[in-house]
């Protein structure tokens, strides 16, 4: 496809892995393609992501998948591909000759793999550039090594060899506890040609891996999200300050990576108690998600415990919201006067919209954010926080909710100027 001067539309690829309904790589993603939008107008963008259905309706984008099985939604496991046809026919007869099905369910495997590589392949060379971005892309969190850190590789490695320009914006990296992990992406950053790093901890951990090349430290990208459309003016009650509970499921066995049943109710607990004690004192409460997908089971939790032990008038100040796309959430957001999460952009979306926030750690990158917008002592990790400490925390939020405004906003500002800056240099070579 040809621009409206003659010139050949440059075609970038972002690759995230996104698609299960986070926000946050929603949000990322959005700021990218703005800021790609606004100093390339007539750019071909396209994503790559574990759910292309997903990926295309919320960015308008096309896509293509980062494995080669996915579901055909966000809200279900059901394959788009992969798991039917002939191949399930040979399944059926092998599942009664159990010696043989293990080594033909490998081979199976290793076959889909390979058809995969190629048609990513041809996917990649038809890019001018490969953007791998987003929060957590160099981590093994997840599955271990044969899921983010091994896709992560591959696309990097494809990109190589296709001599397409490959780009690492402001990613997360870790944990990366196997071996493996640790050398998919130490060989997946060394073949990049820009590395930037969303906080100064990943970026010591790939070199430590022994990546010499030259890296640098840029904000999340959803510190470049501009909020001015999203304040919808809603008049506040001041008498009854509205609160935001963003939960998580840490620890919960149903869909965390560690599972921990003990840990995860005593969370639970502390988290029902303290939000029975702020309508006690008046507040009303709001529930509210980043991740829908992940985050529906501890709010179910959350507001079953609050209505068995609650009167129905103090239940009656409860309110639960699911949002599913990023200007819905940031809209909910403009309604809440302060906030409490257990989750990384509930920290950022709080201070981009000016939110006196608290934070219950379970990740170093939370403690980053907090400590970079002065707000360290509103953090604390969230399987050692103390029930005191979070009432005194809040109290010490509210009296001082003027300055922390303050420290927040200028936090922002000077993220979206780094942000600005780095795609004016990344993007002028080719604009």
């Amino acid at each position: 496809m040809s621009s409206a001067n003659g010139r050949t539309a440059v075609k970038i690829g972002l690759l995230d892995h996104m698609g299960y309904g986070n926000l946050g790589d929603a949000a990322s993603q959005d700021v990218a393609i703005a800021n790609i939008r606004k100093r390339l107008p007539g750019a071909q963008l396209i994503g790559f992501s574990f759910v292309p259905a997903d990926t295309m309706a919320r960015h308008g984008i096309p896509c293509y998948p980062i494995r080669w099985w996915y579901p055909s939604s966000a809200n279900t496991e059901a394959p788009a591909v992969g798991r039917n046809g002939p191949e399930q026919g040979l399944k059926s007869v092998l599942k009664w000759i159990p010696f043989l099905s293990g080594f033909a369910k490998s081979i199976l495997e290793c076959g889909r793999d390979a058809k995969f590589w190629v048609s990513s392949y041809k996917a990649v060379n038809g890019l001018d550039i490969l953007m791998i971005s987003g929060g957590g892309q160099l981590s093994d969190l997840w599955r271990g090594p044969w899921s983010h850190p091994y896709a992560i590789f591959r696309f990097c490695l494809l990109a190589k060899l296709a001599g397409k320009k490959l780009y690492f914006l402001n990613v997360g990296a870790g944990p990366l506890d196997h071996w493996l992990s640790r050398w998919f992406a130490k060989q997946a950053v060394q073949m990049a040609d820009y590395r930037s790093f969303r906080d100064e901890d990943s970026r010591e951990l790939v070199h430590r891996l022994g990546v010499k090349a030259e890296t640098h430290v840029n904000p999340d990208l959803a510190y470049g999200l501009e909020v001015e459309q999203v304040q919808n003016g809603v008049p506040r009650d001041a008498s009854m300050p509205l609160v935001g509970i963003n939960p998580i499921g840490f620890c919960d066995p149903r869909n965390w990576a560690r599972k921990d049943e003990a840990v995860y109710r005593d969370y639970l607990k502390k988290i029902v108690n303290f939000s029975a004690w702020l309508l006690e004192q008046g507040y009303r409460l709001r529930i509210f998600t980043t991740e829908a997908s992940l985050d529906k089971l501890v709010i179910a939790d959350v507001t079953a415990a609050l209505q068995s032990q609650l009167s129905p008038e103090l239940f009656g100040r409860v309110s639960v919201s699911c949002s599913q796309d990023v200007k819905d959430v940031l809209r909910e957001m403009t309604e809440i006067d302060f906030v409490v999460t257990s989750k990384f952009h509930g920290i950022i979306f709080s201070q981009v919209l000016g939110k006196p926030v608290i934070s219950l750690s379970y990740h170093k990158k939370m403690d980053f954010a907090m400590q970079a917008a002065g707000q360290e002592r509103f953090n604390a990790n969230i399987e050692h926080f103390d029930a005191g400490w979070l009432m005194e925390a809040f109290r010490c939020m509210v009296e001082g909710r003027a300055e922390i405004r303050r420290k927040s906003a200028a936090a922002v500002n000077g993220y979206s100027a780094r942000l600005a800056k780095q795609f004016d240099s990344l993007l002028q070579e080719i604009s």
